[in-house]
């Protein structure tokens, strides 16, 4: 079982991709659309205050206006629930299950390390996987016939 923190450490992505409270809706979909991510950590200074996500712009588009004009603190999540480095994909993947959640930024020593998805711990779990299959066949091979 593997450690989130692990996880991170190999994503090919591992800058973190934030935006300011007061910055405009339209440039946080400009970041998600360049770097190809489905949520961006909201951070006042180096405080997270906040994370928004696909989510919250399908949501305000259907209760709102247009979302011209708008700044990214009318529409992100504010109570972001974060994780320790040191649970295991099990852990996170549980969470992530029972709270409906489909990022989870990850914090070491008090520092946002990175942000987890469910796809990355659905990447993570087939990989383990497809490692086991592996070794019992391999192992299955070697056996002698009966």
């Amino acid at each position: 079982m593997k450690l989130i923190r692990d996880v991170i450490a190999e994503k090919t992505l591992r800058e973190l991709i934030t935006i300011s409270p007061t910055a405009p809706i339209v440039e946080a979909a400009r970041l998600m659309s360049l770097w190809n991510v489905g949520a961006l950590l909201v951070l006042d200074g180096s405080a997270l205050v906040g994370m928004l996500s696909e989510r919250d712009f399908v949501r305000a588009v259907a209760v709102s206006d247009p979302l011209d004009g708008r700044r990214v603190e009318e529409i992100m999540l504010r109570d972001v629930r974060v994780v320790p480095s040191e649970l295991t994909t099990d852990e996170c993947m549980m969470l992530m299950t029972h709270l409906r959640l489909r990022h989870l930024p990850v914090t070491e020593r008090g520092q946002v390390l990175g942000v987890i998805s469910i796809g990355d711990l659905v990447k993570d779990v087939v990989s383990e996987q497809a490692f086991v299959i592996e070794q019992l066949e391999r192992y299955i091979s070697r056996a002698p016939l009966s």
